[in-house]
């Protein structure tokens, strides 16, 4: 069954928000100030203004004193909390830190900074949120101490492979009295990149080493292991026999030994089209497998194993380093599609 579409008053307030939205600019760094800022009644506020509008008919209709001091001591009181709600944001400033890359599925975790300024009193009541007009991630709860900066982490749903721009960011506060709702909207000017899946249901790389070097395909690894040492140096307790060169310590008192070189490393290559573990999957399909393969590749034990990427558009050379993973990753994110 097909989800009933939404009516005409949700549309036009979501075509609101958009045409609102887009016109904010840009920016990884926000101060909040009377322009960008903005202040109307909570439920709670519409509330008492028509219960204090009722008793104000009500006092001048009946000439009760008592009446007309209830209703301009509520009046009093709703335009104080008016200013502190709206003086509870106004000059705090917003900083976001580059978030890092992830894989599509995951997390993404935006790391954000409040800073509340030089103002005595602290920020409270702070309701953070992050709104992509889709699916809002759940709102956060912060208290900014008087004079402090606050970190905060906000863990948003991870869009799908490639560069996207980060979501907006909404603010609001109802302190003290939650008559009005003071808020702001925060478009960040960072982009972020995301990874492949990673195939769960992978094959390990370890079996794909043995069929790529059968037929010769994407998963292949070379090896060159010194059989036979070179090199001279004094003999070591251990040294295998067939090590010694007995020509050479004949005419001393030492036995000397031939030293055995240091092997190569071994090269492993993920291949997107001959890779025998890849056959049969679609594009998206063979990236989430080869992200997989990468990361286990990674974490094979024996730091000689190296291992490279081949792309339809780009190749990254062997390698094997947290650095060499990250690079390999974004090779895999911002592949466009097959050759």
């Amino acid at each position: 069954m097909k989800p009933a579409a939404p009516g005409p008053l949700p549309r036009m307030r979501t075509r609101w928000t958009h045409w609102w939205v887009s016109r904010l600019p840009r920016t990884d760094r926000l101060t909040l100030t009377h322009r960008n800022l903005y202040i109307l009644p909570s439920r709670a506020g519409w509330s008492l203004a028509v219960v204090t509008l009722v008793l104000l008919l009500a006092s001048v209709n009946e000439q009760v004193n008592l009446g007309y001091a209830l209703a301009f001591a509520l009046t009093g009181a709703a335009l104080a909390g008016l200013h502190q709600t709206h003086g509870n944001l106004q000059g705090m400033t917003m900083t976001l830190h580059p978030p890092p890359s992830t894989h599509a599925g995951e997390a993404l975790t935006l790391t954000l900074t409040l800073d509340g300024g030089a103002q005595r009193r602290g920020r409270h009541g702070l309701r953070l949120q992050a709104q992509d007009g889709e699916a809002d991630a759940p709102a956060l709860e912060v208290e900014v101490a008087p004079g402090a900066a606050q970190w905060v982490e906000l863990d948003v749903p991870a869009p799908a492979r490639g560069r996207h721009a980060l979501p907006r960011i909404g603010i609001e506060s109802r302190y003290p009295l939650g008559l009005f709702r003071v808020w702001a909207w925060w478009r960040p000017a960072s982009t972020v990149l995301i990874w492949p899946a990673i195939d769960a249901h992978a094959p390990p790389v370890q079996s794909q080493m043995t069929a790529g070097a059968a037929d010769n395909g994407g998963l292949a690894r070379e090896v060159d292991q010194q059989a036979t040492p070179e090199g001279l140096r004094a003999y070591q307790r251990g040294d295998p026999m067939h090590w010694i060169a007995w020509k050479k310590s004949s005419g001393g008192d030492t036995l000397v030994s031939r030293e055995r070189l240091p092997e190569r490393s071994h090269t492993l290559w993920l291949d997107y089209a001959r890779s025998p573990g890849l056959a049969g999957l679609a594009h998206e399909a063979r990236l989430s497998r080869l992200a997989a393969w990468l990361h286990e590749a990674e974490a094979l034990e024996g730091q000689a194993l190296q291992y490279g990427l081949q792309l339809p558009d780009r190749r990254v050379e062997a390698g094997r380093s947290a650095a060499h993973l990250r690079h390999c990753l974004d090779a895999l994110a911002e592949c466009e599609g097959q050759a």
